[in-house]
């Protein structure tokens, strides 16, 4: 015997049988708390030691608990993040004076969802990029000595000066950003100054506007495109690695984790902010051994603010092999990071969710890593109605209901690239197996 826990419990550990119980979840709890007193973080590194004997003896999955218990210690609670409209509430006050009071009043009303005097109710996120975009033609004009009232050439001039400061800085200048900046500075200023008013201004635009359209979504290439079943795929390749790790900790875990961020993605083309709010027994469920439904708040869906308190997104179909990760991952690797049921759980904070910016970084270094390119979450959708075209029974028809759009136009405008990627691609069970466009798909 030892007087020191720590090596006392390897010793234990080492001289157990297969038969004798693996040390149970109070009495490792005790021991870690113990060791935590005693010698601090030390405690810590000592204790994933520790799991991987016990994985090594056991095995991965009776010693879960292990990761379990280290994570509860590891992990410090975080201050509660800031809500969208506290962002934008913070953002208002980075605007000139002039303009903060009637933004903030506008703010108010578009929280409570109140629409007044005919103008639009704004999202968090579009009051953001409202602001971000009059922030930047306020620079503009201080530094060319401008007052801010619009002007038709004033508005030219600031498009052209963005193409110029973003090639400076190297990133790529497209056409249709400057046409969404011009948009959101005339949105903002006809609300900040409601007599506001130049067809000079609304011919920039609109010029700027068509020039983008013929420029298409510069975003976009075709070599994201390869294809729906080649993404889910992937995300089962992570799945199977997480379950042949040695031991069940943080890594296994997370790796089972990211694997379920495409699986899901790919079989629920949604955005990431849908993605982002996925919570098992609530919007997503397991039915039965195959049946899978998924219930989004309109609140969650890119939809104008005032129809955010409307009809949620359902749909139900039936994937048993995902159903069964699911499954699995709730039972064996959710646990690991706490005791809650978002989907995709946080490292840095327990209980708490991924942010949607979070889950498109994830997808896209997975896929650059396996694939070469980086196919961010809305490209799954483009991959997702593709093969859809050209798979299903219903071709367009059924990739407008995948997507849930209302128009079979909009699909193949943005999303259908089907031509000639299906001889390019052996098609996986994924989207091989659809059968059919209504709210049931088998999947």
């Amino acid at each position: 015997m030892t007087d020191n826990q720590h090596l006392q419990l390897i010793e234990d550990i080492r001289s157990a049988t297969l038969e004798d119980p693996v040390p149970g979840r109070a009495e490792l709890s005790a021991h870690l708390q113990q060791r935590v007193d005693e010698v601090g973080a030390t405690a810590l590194a000592e204790f994933a030691h520790v799991q991987r004997l016990a994985s090594e003896k056991w095995g991965p999955s009776p010693t879960t608990h292990f990761g379990q218990i280290l994570r509860s210690h590891r992990v410090t609670p975080k201050p509660t993040p800031k809500s969208a409209w506290e962002k934008v509430e913070e953002a208002i006050w980075h605007l000139p004076a002039t303009w903060r009071q009637p933004m903030a009043e506008h703010m108010v009303l578009s929280r409570k969802g109140k629409r007044v005097k005919g103008s639009k109710i704004w999202s968090a996120s579009y009051f953001i990029s409202v602001i971000y975009a009059m922030r930047r033609w306020k620079d503009f004009c201080s530094h060319s000595g401008l007052d801010l009232s619009p002007t038709g050439a004033k508005l030219e001039a600031f498009g052209n000066r963005l193409l110029e400061s973003d090639e400076t800085r190297g990133q790529a200048a497209t056409i249709r950003s400057v046409s969404d900046y011009m948009l959101r500075i005339l949105g903002g200023v006809s609300l900040v100054e409601p007599s506001f008013s130049s067809p000079a201004c609304e011919f920039v635009a609109n010029d700027w506007r068509e020039r983008a359209k013929t420029e298409g979504p510069s975003t976009k290439t075709g070599a994201q495109l390869v294809g729906a079943s080649a993404i889910y795929a992937l995300g089962f390749h992570h799945i199977e690695e997480a379950r042949s790790r040695s031991m069940r900790g943080l890594h296994a875990a997370l790796q089972f984790r990211n694997g379920l961020i495409l699986a899901t993605g790919t079989a629920v083309p949604q955005r990431a902010r849908a993605l982002s709010c996925f919570e098992l027994d609530s919007t997503i469920r397991l039915l039965d051994s195959e049946t899978i439904q998924v219930c989004i708040p309109a609140s969650m869906l890119k939809l104008p603010e005032d129809r955010k308190q409307g009809e949620p997104f359902i749909r139900t179909f039936r994937n048993a092999q995902l159903a069964a990760a699911l499954r699995e991952y709730r039972q064996s690797f959710r646990p690991i990071f706490d005791d809650g049921l978002v989907l995709f759980p946080s490292v840095k904070s327990r209980n708490a969710a991924i942010s949607e910016k979070q889950i498109g970084r994830l997808t896209g270094n997975m896929t650059e890593k396996a694939f070469g390119v980086r196919i961010p979450i809305q490209r799954l959708r483009d991959n997702a109605a593709t093969e859809a075209s050209e798979t299903l029974a219903g071709g367009g028809r059924a990739a407008t209901s995948l997507l849930d759009h209302k128009s079979a136009a909009t699909t193949a405008r943005h999303y259908d690239h089907s031509e000639g990627i299906g001889a390019a691609q052996e098609f996986g069970s994924f989207l091989a197996s659809c059968r059919g466009t209504g709210v049931d798909l088998d999947i």
